[in-house]
């Protein structure tokens, strides 16, 4: 049972974000939020009957798939699934969709987009993953994208991607997959639609370093970090300290570019020239 059902049924029904279960409500979890309904005139026996259909619910379509890989990545049993190779774990989820979406009918075309397939499942209503074994016709990140948002315009919804890196197949792999799943749910509004650890490392792991830090957060409120100066920097910082490419991608003169820069290190003492300083102001933009 999701909620739209169970809208039908009990029309008083509310989601909420926290458990209100009380005298007057009971709550009962679903997804990340809770379906509120009032306590009168129910009794325990359908009660019960209502958490044992939205449990049923879920378990179906997380489990749907089941199979050796689901079960070591999620540590439900400790045999490996295969005995050598290299994988990698992309994890997607859809963000937006209509009452039309099929879960398994936009698998199969996703599937379709990758040439050595392990396995491919949803771990729930909207996320899931594909397992990659590694071969020598890679897709990269651009090139992914780009077949995605056709995908994504066939089916009318929004996704979101991680690549992960490919590991060999050890004990330790469950472990790994924790920590990218971690990543992702922490970077997925803050990055493209496709991104992988290279793209995140960086702003990933020093973030929360810099807002514990009363030096950087000192430095940052010193430094005068104006809308024009922050798109510089980030210009500056993707192009890898290349004036003219960054000129090209702000869509101005490589001399107007050059008097920014001036502009900025006469502002705050610090180069976007010289590589060191223009590190330390990219560290500064991380929110």
């Amino acid at each position: 049972m999701n909620f739209k059902e169970m809208k039908l049924l009990y029309p008083e029904a509310v989601l909420t974000h926290s458990n209100t279960s009380g005298e007057k409500y009971v709550a009962f979890p679903y997804k990340d939020k809770w379906i509120q309904l009032e306590r009168k005139q129910k009794s325990d026996t359908e009660l019960a009957l209502i958490q044992y259909a939205l449990t049923q619910k879920k378990t179906s379509s997380t489990r749907s798939a089941a199979s050796k890989w689901q079960s070591f990545l999620l540590e439900e049993s400790f045999a490996l699934p295969r005995n050598e190779g290299s994988y990698r774990i992309i994890q997607f989820e859809i963000v937006k969709m209509d009452d039309t979406f099929t879960q398994s009918v936009w698998l199969d075309a996703f599937k379709q987009l990758f040439l050595n397939i392990e396995e491919a499942f949803f771990l729930t209503e909207t996320k899931g993953i594909l397992i990659e074994e590694k071969h020598d016709h890679l897709l990269n990140n651009e090139e992914m994208a780009g077949i995605i948002r056709t995908l994504d315009d066939d089916f009318s919804i929004k996704t979101v991607y991680y690549i992960g890196q490919f590991w060999p197949i050890e004990a330790t792999l469950p472990q790994i997959f924790k920590e990218e799943q971690s990543i992702f749910n922490i970077q997925k509004n803050k990055q493209a639609q496709v991104f992988d650890l290279s793209t995140i490392a960086l702003h990933h792991y020093t973030a929360d370093a810099i807002k514990k830090s009363p030096l950087m957060q000192k430095l940052k409120a010193e430094t005068v970090f104006d809308a024009e100066f922050k798109e510089l920097i980030l210009a500056m910082w993707k192009s890898q300290g290349n004036i003219s490419v960054a000129a090209k991608s702000l869509y101005i003169h490589r001399n107007t570019l050059q008097y920014r820069i001036d502009r900025f290190h006469q502002a705050s003492g610090l180069s976007l020239r010289n590589m060191d300083d223009l590190l330390l102001c990219y560290l500064l933009t991380l929110n």
